[in-house]
């Protein structure tokens, strides 16, 4: 690095991380080299390193977690002003909101993914076997670093190719982990239902079938997390009929057949 001034230096600095991210060369939900190896690997003082770090945390492309690193939360910068503005809205919108994301993301994951992005589902789905972080109404605040943070789910956003649709699931999430959600949210499936859930949501996006990826992810993301009362009685994500509800059943149902017979 020819860079004599330490703003100059800063500058480079900081670029040199983003471009590492926005580029995917650092995925989503990796944890970054170490404050030395980064000095060493830019050319300038660790403080500087530390500096741009800070920088890209404050906009939510990266987060520290004591005694673990430094992790890449989104490939695009969440900006602080969405969190303000979400904090306008009741939590059912919000979860509702982040649903939504889920569906769209599956969708466009199924279309646009690449063989090395379901080498990389296909690596979190067996990492994450056993679901240790969805018990069954096993509370959102009680393990608030791991709750949002499955590797697979971010990883879905990735194969959607859609830089925006990942810094929004970003923001909602940190919207998610406020101080006034606390006790309000859980995991109301057990382990082996999501390891069911994430298998038909993987095969659908391998299989390039958009559909089945919709079907797929609209039955996960109605007991991923949920509204809990203080007495952890489940809210459900939407009002339905027995009758609906059977027919949600039905097309799930239909879905792991086909799968199971291709």
């Amino acid at each position: 690095m020819a860079i004599t001034t330490g703003s100059e230096r800063a500058r480079a600095t900081l670029a040199f991380l983003r471009r590492k991210i926005t580029t995917g060369e650092w995925a989503v939900g990796e944890r970054i080299p170490i404050e030395p190896e980064l000095a060493e690997q830019t050319g300038v003082g660790r403080s500087t390193v530390r500096e741009a770090v800070r920088s890209l945390a404050s906009i939510g492309m990266l987060e520290t977690l004591p005694g673990r690193g430094t992790f890449v939360r989104s490939s695009a910068p969440t900006s602080t002003l969405l969190n303000e503005y979400l904090a306008d809205f009741t939590l059912e919108e919000i979860l509702s909101y982040r649903r939504a994301l889920e569906v769209e993301a599956a969708q466009q994951a199924a279309l646009h993914r690449t063989d090395e992005d379901i080498a990389a589902l296909e690596q979190a789905a067996a990492t994450e076997l056993g679901c240790t972080r969805c018990p069954v109404l096993g509370l959102v605040n009680e393990d608030a670093d791991t709750a949002f943070s499955s590797r697979f789910h971010r990883l879905i956003f990735d194969a959607a190719k859609n830089r925006l649709l990942a810094s929004l699931y970003s923001g909602i999430n940190d919207q998610l982990r406020a101080p006034e959600h606390r006790g309000r949210l859980a995991n109301v499936a057990t382990g082996t239902e999501m390891e069911r859930d994430h298998a038909l949501i993987l095969d659908a996006i391998k299989s390039g079938d958009f559909i089945d990826a919709v079907h797929a992810m609209v039955n996960h993301v109605d007991h991923d997390v949920v509204i809990v009362t203080a007495e952890h009685e489940v809210v459900p994500p939407l009002a339905r009929t027995p009758e609906q509800q059977q027919r949600i059943a039905n097309a799930s149902e239909h879905t792991a057949n086909a799968l199971s017979d291709a």
